[in-house]
């Protein structure tokens, strides 16, 4: 498994640096409405595709099947069709979308040689909880009955997304059902009360978040705020999380691997120095995004294994 470097790159400190300076200065200032929104999403469409624009020989396939709609990711040289990654992208609940998140699809697709199915669920506030969890489940469902079993199936997201994957992989064990392969998870949210997060060290040298808009976005989503509670006892699979140590939730990626290893379940959480929140999705200005590729590519080939049962 590819470790962290002891200290962030050049690069990394610049990105957190100046974005402290402009992005969490104007994000933390903006509304979170029906006016803002759309500007909003188009903007964070626009700056995904650059910094992550889409590797040379990606194939896109869009996907409006029923509910289930996304795209078929494939990035170079990937080749594999065993087995599939879903993804869940970030965005706080009420942006991002599968043609902005193209290039983050691109890079695991190429990394893990699968392709990637990047799902469009359904944003608040035009579509608050459930809507989000049903359309996961729905398009985990409508893998399986694409020739996918679940034990084939890694399950990935970033943010707000990585809270969708974890809590989908968590009622998934709760109900009894049989579980995917592995979950990988880019600086996930644990708690939207935000409790662990303001409470979190580190969360003062986020270049990227603050309490004021992550607030605003979660109760778009829902005005009951829940933690991810795994429950002792319950099976549920190899787990890889990724954070940085001076990103806003931080502290949500350390206690959910504590909650994941509690059950006796494993669980590799890796800590990046000087990291802005999910840097994972900028491969044009981090280096470390790539390595965190690398990383993600060894866990699905040591979840993957042929040998695994695919139930």
């Amino acid at each position: 498994m590819t470790a962290p470097p002891v200290r962030g790159s050049w690069q990394a400190r610049a990105v957190r640096q100046v974005s402290a300076l402009t992005a969490r200065r104007l994000a933390a200032a903006a509304p979170v409405n029906a006016c803002t929104l759309p500007f909003a999403r188009a903007l964070i469409d626009q700056a995904l595709r650059t910094v992550a624009p889409a590797l040379s020989g990606t194939t896109v396939e869009q996907v409006r099947d029923g509910r289930v709609r996304g795209e078929w990711v494939r990035g170079p040289r990937a080749g594999r069709t065993d087995a599939v990654v879903l993804y869940v992208h970030g965005g706080g609940f009420v942006a991002g979308s599968a043609a902005g998140y193209r290039g983050v699809a691109s890079r695991l697709s190429t990394a893990t040689g699968l392709p990637v199915f990047t799902l469009d669920y359904r944003r608040a506030p035009e579509h608050p909880y459930p809507a989000a969890p049903q359309d996961i489940d729905h398009a985990f469902r409508w893998l399986t009955g694409r020739g996918y079993a679940p034990g084939r199936i890694l399950v990935a997201g970033d943010s707000a997304g990585g809270f969708l994957a974890a809590d989908f992989v968590i009622d998934r064990a709760r109900s009894g059902l049989p579980a995917p392969s592995g979950v990988v998870l880019f600086s996930p949210m644990a708690d939207l009360s935000l409790g662990v997060a303001t409470g979190y060290e580190g969360a003062r040298a986020c270049g990227l978040l603050s309490a004021g808009l992550s607030r605003r976005a979660v109760t778009h989503f829902t005005p009951d705020p829940y933690e991810l509670l795994p429950a002792p006892g319950k099976t549920l699979p190899p787990a890889l999380i990724h954070a940085g140590d001076t990103e806003f939730f931080g502290g949500d990626a350390l206690v959910l691997a504590q909650r994941w290893t509690a059950t006796g379940a494993v669980c590799d959480l890796q800590i990046w120095p000087d990291q802005i929140h999910a840097f994972q999705v900028l491969p044009v200005l981090i280096p470390e995004s790539r390595l965190a590729y690398r990383s993600a590519a060894r866990f699905a080939a040591a979840v993957l294994e042929p040998t695994a049962a695919a139930v």
